[in-house]
């Protein structure tokens, strides 16, 4: 048996295979028609295929430092104008395709988000389309690199220059590109024309005629003379060396042209970038702008464990090829414990410590990025101007009237660093949570155990609102730390009660760790003593520390401070914004609390979040059944009792909570009835609540008249007419009373029985 050769990709710059679907497998593209390489490269002016609706290709990465310009079609991914630490503006470019990195496109959609969200393939549009046709940086776009100050601006009807000095610091500027179509730089890289211009200066692209023309990316540098543009760009090359990552474009190579500039060479990507998939005038869906920031967080907690910041993350740099994101721009990376030099960023999402006199960047820094990138994503706002360091109300962004998603990013975004999430790993988590309570509102998302709360309470709210102790006893305690050396002890002695470990925490030699006081205030509350629970909060308690903070609602509700627990529990809310222990805390509270119309629908809306997000919290569904009733709602309640898994321990509560609901219908109807008496025949119960529930069901119907009934209607075996219905009460009340607990009861059912037979009626 023979196999063919795979037939090689005709596109220029590119070294791929057709694949049997007829795309290559590297661009992404659809075959040539001389897939055998007959057509020859093609130039910038060479034949291209039709550009994609949503704009051509940009091929721009790097610290896009200062001010960047550019065509609306072809602009840098990181062109919203990063700047060195203390300088002020936001440069300007127009949005287009992604850039410096990996081309393959696939032809399958995939999911991102943890799985949660699908995204559609992003098609690589033909390199050569980027390339701007009048390479001029605007006269509104030009300011001096080092002293941000405004230059090459025109005078009484005359043009700016494009090359001189500063005014205000005498600094050498040149706006104007260095490298011409058609050079050839370091003998090996063509030169196809510029791609936008940035910070560090212009962005080209090129071929690398050496490595079977693939395209490249040149950054060059704003001007040669500038000590900082200088550092930046070698800093650049030093950092991208040592960073291999799949979320992170690489670096190939750093040359020098004739006039003696740098110029750093990087992978192409042939995506878009965030800034340019989203819309100026729509705001992105908050599902899909948190699951394309989930994705390239690995890469920066990848450079945290380095040693290494990022410093500008922002939608410009995060790009899209195929079904793959990447981070791209590396410019102003810059290592964790360099305590000097200029901090690039960009205007907007820099974190409001990076200042002359502020404390300078951080992994708190980092997480500020991120927050405001998210938050320029999903809202409009003034984030480059008047509200650089705030964010906008609920009531003038919608999606941060979602209440997860607004907790994550003022967390995330906080003025004090300490505040804000202490990693990129914890910060991702919460996203993660976050985006499974976002999704859930149109798909169920698949099962997943929290990473800081043990398992669910199954019963809690199942019988009636939860009071305050029931709460305390029953929600999830905190996972304990792995890392903490007291933690194997105590999760062995937790299997043996709450006194076993009190024993295991106070014994001789053990260490007194955080872990073992939150253990043991922990199993103080679990035995009921809250006077030891309390002694030990205000001892041990750290200020600022969730966990405490959350053993100390648990307290608070303990002991009846149900205000106290609510605040404390909101607090944790804002720390953990995707998880949903303290959201059903606050749910909780807020069902016992009377707080009016609009706190009930609060109420109701948090319930209803937890129950679509995870199954397993079975309390949250009941309590919106009850929330459903009182709001007159009472085909909700029965649908939210029905979604309750038959493999729920609370399966036949549901289903008997379901038959009580249509029973309590103040227009109760005989075929409501009908329908409960179905249901409840469909429930397996034991002898005795199914007497009770038949009994229920009956009398009902009875209330309804039994005037009309057809001879042969029977519900539980009883006939639907006056002697039937009297016979079927009087048995299953007698039954009930040998089941009594008492004589009292004994007695009560027993004339219930009398009242019921027809005799006794007539």
């Amino acid at each position: 048996m023979t196999s063919t050769a795979p037939a090689r990709c005709a596109r220029p710059g590119c070294d791929g295979e057709i694949e049997a679907d007829g795309f290559c497998d590297t661009c992404g593209r659809v075959a040539a028609s001389d897939p055998t390489g007959g057509a020859g490269p093609a130039g910038p002016t060479g034949p291209a295929e039709p550009a994609d609706p949503a704009g051509p290709a940009t091929a721009a990465s790097g610290p896009v430092s200062g001010h960047v310009s550019g065509p609306a079609t072809a602009a840098a991914p990181g062109g919203s104008g990063s700047t060195p630490s203390g300088r002020s503006g936001s440069g300007r470019s127009g949005s287009g395709r992604g850039a410096s990195g990996r081309t393959r496109s696939g032809s399958s959609r995939r999911r991102i988000g943890a799985g949660l969200v699908p995204i559609d393939p992003e098609p690589a549009a033909d390199p050569a389309e980027a390339v701007m046709a009048d390479p001029v940086v605007p006269e509104s776009s030009r300011y001096c690199g080092a002293c941000d100050a405004k230059v090459g601006r025109g005078r009484d009807g005359r043009p700016g220059r494009t090359e001189g000095f500063c005014p205000q610091c005498g600094t050498r500027f040149s706006f104007t590109p260095g490298l011409a179509p058609g050079e050839l730089l370091a003998d090996q890289y063509e030169v196809l024309g510029c791609l936008a211009h940035g910070g560090l200066g212009w962005i080209y692209l090129a071929r690398d005629r050496k490595v079977r023309d693939r395209w490249v990316v040149l950054k060059g540098l704003l001007n040669t003379g500038d000590a900082a543009a200088l550092a930046a760009a070698d800093a650049e090359q030093g950092f991208l060396a040592q960073l291999v990552h799949p979320r992170i474009v690489r670096i190939y190579n750093v040359v020098t042209g004739e006039d003696a500039s740098t110029y750093i060479v990087m992978e192409y990507i042939g995506g878009r970038s965030l800034k340019a998939m989203r819309d100026p005038r729509t705001p992105m869906a908050p599902e899909q702008a948190l699951a394309y920031v989930l994705e390239v967080l690995p890469a920066l907690s990848h450079m945290h464990e380095r040693g290494l910041l990022y410093c500008d993350f922002k939608p410009d740099n995060v790009v899209q090829t195929g079904t793959d994101v990447t981070l791209i721009d590396l410019g102003a990376v810059r290592r964790i414990d360099d305590p000097g030099g200029d901090v690039w960023g960009t205007v907007g999402y820099q974190a409001p410590e990076i200042s002359p006199d502020g404390v300078g960047p951080s992994v708190a820094s980092d997480v500020y990025t991120v927050g405001r990138t998210i938050a320029v994503l999903v809202a409009n706002f003034d984030f480059h101007g008047s509200m650089r360091d705030v964010l906008p109300l609920p009531e003038d962004a919608p999606a941060l009237e979602n209440e997860p998603l607004r907790r994550l990013v003022e967390r995330a975004t906080a003025p004090d660093p300490a505040a804000r999430f202490a990693s990129v790993d914890e910060l991702a988590d919460q996203i993660v949570g976050v985006l499974r309570q976002l999704t859930a509102e149109h798909s169920t998302p698949p099962p997943r155990l929290s990473t800081m709360f043990a398992a669910p309470p199954a019963s809690v709210g199942i019988t009636g609102p939860a009071t305050p102790g029931e709460l305390a006893d029953a929600l999830p305690s905190p996972l304990p730390d792995p890392d903490d050396p007291s933690t194997p002890e105590i999760v062995a002695a937790a299997a043996q009660g709450p006194r076993a470990v009190l024993a295991a925490v106070s014994a001789e030699g053990v260490l007194d760790t955080d872990q073992a006081r939150l253990s043991a205030v922990a199993a103080h509350l679990d035995a009921g003593d809250t006077d030891a629970a309390g002694a030990a909060l205000d001892e041990h308690a750290l200020p600022g520390e969730w966990t405490w903070t959350w053993l100390r609602a648990r307290h608070a509700a303990a002991v009846g401070s149900e205000r106290l627990a609510a605040r404390l529990v909101d607090e944790v809310a804002d720390a953990l914004p995707g998880e949903l222990a303290p959201l059903f805390a606050l749910a909780a509270l807020g069902e016992r609390a009377d707080g009016g119309d609009r706190a009930a629908a609060i109420t109701a809306d948090r319930f209803a979040r937890i129950w679509r997000t995870d199954h397993t919290w079975t309390g949250a569904a009941f309590a919106l059944a009850r929330l459903r009733v009182g709001a007159g709602d009472r085909v909700g309640a029965v649908e939210v009792l029905d979604e309750v898994p038959p493999t729920s321990v609370h399966a036949a509560d549901a289903r008997v909570a379901a038959v009580r609901v249509l029973l309590g219908a103040p227009d109760l109807t005989r075929s409501a009835v009908m329908e409960a008496g179905a249901r409840t025949e469909g429930i397996e119960l034991d002898p005795l609540r199914a007497a009770e529930l038949q009994t229920e069901v009956l009398e009902a119907y009875r209330r309804t008249g039994s005037d009309g009934t057809g001879p042969d209607a029977v519900l539980f075996g009883c006939r639907l007419d006056d002697d039937g219905l009297g016979f079927g009460i009087e048995e299953r009340y007698r039954l009930r009373a040998r089941f009594a607990t008492s004589l009292a009861e004994r007695f009560e059912l027993v004339d219930a029985a009398n009242d019921a037979r027809p005799w006794t009626r007539r």
